[in-house]
């Protein structure tokens, strides 16, 4: 007995597309959660998920063409390269074009090998011609929503100290960089890049996502047109390359990664007046946040994003400058997200007055008072909170002990940079000791008592809302 796929109901095709839809994303996430703490490389995980079960499957009648084109052309992706540019062109010249929602761009830098091949002086053809009209013309997807933008660098860690891909060259001036982008061709692919995006002035997609930022100036990012452009967006993402350099030095012992992550505010932040959204996803070989033992600036500041709603940080350490900022959005700020963030008391050794406990933290965001905060998750997928997995088993025992009496108690993590290689470290001896003397979790409920109080009176406003639009 033969079954014709096209005989069944549209709400089973439906049914169908979403199971495939599922089961494709298990296998892409499946990995997603697993971690290494050893493993300082960063991965280059990809921004889109191809389907290729609903490609094979619209290739069979056109019905199921125009039935699945809207899952297809959801997410499309531009390389720098000339069939890239030209495929994606004929997306944006046909019907499928409604379909686009989220664009990302990846570009490769040239020369994999040393810094004295041509492909390095080649700072014309390394970005397309049809790549370029794309970029400079993104009103060609009508619908568009996000855009994500992301160079990589494929070279292997040696050859980071070749020239003309070293990144530890000391901190440019805004001269020296717009000579080195006449030069230097992946320096020249940032540049044009980025100049490409600021040609759409009034872009019509509220999401911009930046992958990876390589920490080398880009001489646009100090230019008012950049500015501008920024100046438009309702959500904006960004990571930070990071990795480790070599035999175990980390990217914030280069002299230039401090530098630049300090000049964040007069590149991206101070543009954002429109955000809503921000998420900021620091390397695990190089946080962010506090400003000795080889820590880079997270350079927010009060002032910024006055329209701040929810934000979202990874790998960042507590920090008087964090506090600040969130102080400065006590009135707009409805939902904070710390993933695999840390207080610090600095190395062994250091004076400990110069770190942050977790309760100088949580009490200075009480003292606050932030009206409209309604949600505060602190999530640790590494050195786990609540778990103490990182505890020696003497240490361990004594947690199991204290939460058979306090159930809720919360192990909140420490860490700190090594002093001579930067590497990311747990700090066993003060994570214990807070959570024995107890005070960073009388802050937190004290803090999330406020935060409960917000989301519970949010709440009643919301529904005398809906119930006065009914009566209404």
């Amino acid at each position: 007995m033969h079954c014709y796929l096209l005989n069944l109901p549209s709400e089973l095709h439906l049914t169908i597309v979403e199971e495939l839809l599922r089961d494709q994303d298990t296998k892409t996430h499946a990995n997603d959660d697993k971690t290494d703490d050893d493993d300082q490389t960063e991965k280059q995980d990809e921004p889109i998920t191809v389907y290729h079960d609903l490609i094979s499957w619209s290739c069979t009648c056109s019905y199921f063409r125009d039935m699945l084109a809207p899952y297809i052309f959801k997410a499309a992706k531009l390389v720098n390269d000339e069939e890239s540019g030209s495929s994606l062109n004929a997306v944006s010249k046909s019907p499928n074009n409604v379909h686009v929602k989220e664009l990302h761009f990846i570009g490769s830098f040239p020369g994999i090998g040393h810094g004295g091949e041509a492909a390095f002086s080649d700072t014309e053809g390394i970005l397309p011609r049809s790549v370029d009209a794309l970029l400079c013309d993104l009103q060609r997807f009508p619908s568009l929503k996000r855009l994500s933008i992301e160079f990589r660098n494929q070279l292997p860690a040696p050859f980071w100290w070749e020239d003309g891909m070293n990144l530890s060259d000391a901190t440019e001036t805004q001269e020296q960089a717009l000579q080195a982008e006449t030069l230097v061709g992946w320096r020249a692919f940032m540049f044009r890049t980025y100049s490409a995006l600021t040609q759409n002035k009034s872009p019509h997609f509220k999401h911009l996502e930046i992958r990876q930022l390589i920490w080398k100036r880009v001489s646009i990012f100090s230019l008012a047109a950049f500015h501008d452009f920024l100046g438009h967006f309702e959500q904006f993402t960004l990571s930070i390359h990071g990795r480790e350099i070599c035999e175990g030095w980390m990217s914030n012992t280069i002299d230039q990664y401090p530098k630049l992550m300090g000049k964040l505010d007069e590149y991206f932040f101070n543009h954002l007046v429109k955000v809503t959204t921000l998420s900021i996803k620091a390397p695990k070989a190089a946080p962010l946040g506090l400003r000795e033992w080889n820590h880079a600036p997270l350079a927010l500041n009060a002032d910024q994003m006055p329209l701040l709603t929810t934000l979202h940080l990874e790998y960042v350490f507590a920090s008087l400058e964090l506090i600040h900022f969130l102080a400065g959005h006590r009135y707009t700020l409805e939902q904070l997200t710390l993933r695999n963030c840390y207080a610090s008391l600095g190395p062994p050794g250091y004076d400990v007055n110069k770190g942050i406990y977790w309760s100088e933290f949580f009490s200075s965001l009480f003292s606050a008072c932030p009206t409209q905060l309604r949600r505060f998750d602190l999530v640790a997928s590494e050195m786990s909170l609540p778990s103490g997995q990182y505890l020696s088993a003497e240490k361990d025992g004594w947690r199991h002990i204290a939460l058979r009496q306090h159930p809720r108690k919360i192990l909140f993590p420490y860490a700190f940079l090594n002093k001579i290689k930067g590497r990311l470290r747990f700090d066993e001896e003060a994570s214990f000791e807070a959570f024995s003397r107890g005070e960073d979790q009388r802050t937190w409920d004290q803090l999330m008592g406020l935060v409960e109080g917000n989301a519970e009176k949010a709440a009643r406003s919301e529904s005398k809302d809906v119930e006065w639009r009914i009566q209404s």
